[in-house]
């Protein structure tokens, strides 16, 4: 049973709520009131994001997506589409683009003009909306003003969260110290975990950076360029093998979908082995989000399989290889999710032409 509790879902009830609320002369004037901030806070977001599109874009940065409330727009092999955003982590906004191929020096101003998009929209649609509010006097007007200067205050302040905020970002770039070369090496990272080149194409420098990060949940983007590197070059076992201190990481509610990839890994190492007990296949797939599909269904395949159920396998192996199809052109480490997919696949064939020659025996 799909989960109500998604971005689309609430977002929707919250709406009907509204509707609700507007309906009756007792609660008119309230429902109206929170429907005018809520619509103004979602505007504020959408307004913020695309500031930081904007201007990468003129900096040079690749799109790949940015996501504002149940709303997502990014990037596919059939060019920019809106999508449902799935992730709640994405629902307060989020942009993501890839960097130009430069020297770290020149990155790092590149970056800063990026980061610094999102404030600048903020700063000026707050004072287009109170000048607007100062001619027109609609609350709707104030609570845009008010809302773009909240997000512009929250996200200036130089914080340092799991999502940095826009402004510890941009003061770190603008102090280009040795946090500013931590921030700018993990964006040259992303570029190549997110770009079109697979995994074996990847800059060794950055193979041999990732390979010397202490082992801790600050680094997994460095463990899983590790992780599809090795698979493309050296094999799954090989893969596994270089995971051994990151499988040490607790999982909890807070980072499973993080260590998402290792939970996945583990599935795919017992079942490979045939170290393959269903109860701990079903353990690791009640870890595993949807939001992360290919690993999830390609989960999902393995458990129907176990548990003698060959039409799901199938159909869930299907909808795996259809979401690689669709994404393996415009983002490289597809290559080594088709590697493990073949994989799942050959022993998933094998054991069944093993079956049938033992029944033709018999």
């Amino acid at each position: 049973m799909k989960s109500i509790l998604t971005p689309k879902w609430v977002s929707f009830f919250g709406f009907l709520l509204i509707l609700v609320g507007l309906s009756f002369k007792d609660t008119y004037e309230m429902t109206a009131m929170i429907g005018s901030l809520l619509l103004a806070m979602w505007v504020a977001i959408a307004m913020h994001e695309l500031g930081h599109v904007i201007f990468g874009y003129l900096s040079g940065f690749e799109f790949v997506f940015f996501a504002f409330g149940p709303v997502q727009i990014e990037k596919t092999i059939d060019g920019i589409k809106m999508k449902e955003n799935k992730h709640w982590l994405f629902f307060g906004g989020v942009a993501m683009m890839l960097p130009p191929q430069m020297k770290k020096e020149s990155l790092t101003k590149k970056w800063a003009i990026f980061v610094v998009g999102g404030p600048v929209m903020s700063l000026l649609l707050e004072s287009i909306f109170y000048i607007l509010y100062g001619n027109f006097s609609d609350a709707f007007l104030l609570n845009c003003a008010i809302m773009n200067g909240g997000i512009l205050l929250a996200t200036i302040i130089p914080f340092k969260t799991s999502m940095k905020t826009d402004g510890y970002i941009l003061f770190s770039m603008l102090r280009n110290n040795e946090e500013s070369i931590l921030l700018v090496e993990e964006l040259l990272i992303m570029k190549e975990l997110l770009g079109r080149k697979q995994p074996v194409e990847w800059n060794q420098t950055y193979i041999k950076l990732a390979k010397q990060k202490d082992v801790s949940i600050d680094n997994l983007q460095y463990a899983m360029m590790i992780y599809y590197f090795e698979i493309e070059q050296n094999g799954f076992k090989s893969a596994v093998e270089a995971m051994k201190e990151y499988r040490e990481i607790p999982v909890t509610a807070k980072n499973k979908f993080s260590v998402g990839f290792l939970i996945h890994m583990q599935q795919l190492s017992h079942f490979l082995m045939d170290d393959v007990p269903v109860e701990k296949m079903v353990y690791f797939q009640r870890l595993l989000s949807s939001l992360e599909p290919v690993s999830y269904f390609r989960g999902k395949a393995i458990i129907a399989y176990l548990e003698n159920d060959k039409d799901s396998a199938l159909e869930n192996l299907k909808k795996v290889k259809k979401i690689i199809e669709e994404n393996e052109a415009l983002y490289g480490f597809f290559k080594a999710e088709k590697r493990l997919t073949e994989l799942v696949e050959k022993k998933y064939l094998f054991n069944i032409d093993k079956l049938l020659s033992m029944v033709e025996e018999g």
